[in-house]
């Protein structure tokens, strides 16, 4: 149609990448499940671990975003990336995957909270099963950028791979991911009659087996808004806290009332994300806190460009690793 607008080309690769090859940038299933090797989990089971490979893409995605906004999209650099992307398309190698991972940061760590999550979940008695190899993403960048028909096309393999494990209960490790199994897929499509659980709930489940942490200072939490808001999920963050002896302090705008943290902008406008999230890094300092934990990867991520923006000395960590530190703790002093 004649004048109509085209979508965003960071739009546009996500979408085709995850119709493809199942996931916003086509990371294969060695890529997505690599950090489980030591585990050796099983791939079927009655409690599934599920990443959807969230944790894992964010390094890839922040620099594809980077990528995209710092090049003319009118421009012959442009072009020219589109025209590679599609020859390395055809040998069945994605442009994007190589290129943002020339650029990528700390996919190690970010891949490492997968681990530490699982091993936690283990320790405190979840037998789990995963299947990393044929995990696919949830589907949520789909449904968040209204590709609605996508959608409908992408979760019934996403259903199919749930099926495949046996699962009766699914852990999800991204507030995302639950939204969309536990709120959107149910709606729309045939989703199997599964529990619906987040990495959260499960260990508050249990959280008079977490260990005991020393803090020098009180930790601030950053409640994530799908997990709030869209789940309700907050009170058993302070009930995980409460029970490893953590001290914390609230920002001004917390549980079902938190701030955004940017992320939701950063595809189409990164530069507005920087000053969403640089705000709220300034709320969770201004608590007086030296650590702030988070419980969402978009979140983690965003909030990680937002300190940049600032002077603030915040150290930004996950709930995840904040609680597996304190496993580390407590073997140390035993």
């Amino acid at each position: 149609m004649a004048g109509r607008k085209k979508l965003p080309a960071t739009f546009e690769i996500i979408r085709g990448n995850i119709m493809k090859y199942g996931n916003p940038l086509a990371l294969n299933g060695k890529e997505i499940s690599s950090w489980a090797k030591e585990l050796n989990l099983p791939t079927t089971g009655k409690l599934l671990f599920y990443t959807g490979g969230e944790y894992q893409l964010l390094p890839y995605i922040d620099s594809l975003v980077k990528t995209m906004s710092i090049i003319d999209p009118n421009s012959g650099l442009f072009s020219l990336l589109m025209k590679v992307r599609g020859l390395v398309n055809k040998t069945g190698i994605n442009a994007e995957k190589i290129y943002a991972s020339i650029l990528a940061k700390d996919k190690q760590r970010y891949r490492s909270i997968n681990y530490k999550a699982a091993v936690i979940l283990k320790r405190l008695g979840y037998d789990l099963c995963y299947n990393g190899a044929e995990e696919l993403y949830s589907g949520a960048l789909l449904y968040e950028l209204g590709f609605w028909k996508d959608l409908k096309k992408h979760a019934p393999k996403v259903i199919e791979y749930i099926n495949k494990t046996g699962a009766e209960t699914i852990i999800c490790l991204s507030p995302h991911a639950a939204e969309m199994f536990k709120l959107i897929f149910p709606e729309m499509t045939g989703f199997p009659d599964v529990k619906v659980r987040t990495f959260v709930d499960m260990v508050a489940e249990k959280a008079n087996q977490l260990p005991k942490i020393k803090l020098e200072k009180p930790v601030v939490i950053h409640d994530s808004c799908r997990l709030a808001r869209d789940l309700g999920v907050f009170d058993e963050i302070r009930v995980i806290l409460e029970a490893m002896g953590a001290e914390y302090v609230e920002p001004l705008r917390n549980k079902d009332w938190t701030t955004c943290c940017g992320g939701p902008s950063k595809l189409l406008f990164p530069d507005v994300s920087k000053v969403v999230s640089g705000r709220r890094i300034t709320e969770l300092a201004e608590t007086g806190a030296d650590r702030a934990l988070i419980s969402c990867p978009y979140c983690l991520s965003a909030l990680e460009g937002g300190l940049k923006t600032t002077d603030d000395s915040l150290i930004l960590e996950d709930l995840v690793e904040f609680i597996y530190r304190g496993f580390e703790d407590n073997e140390r002093v035993e």
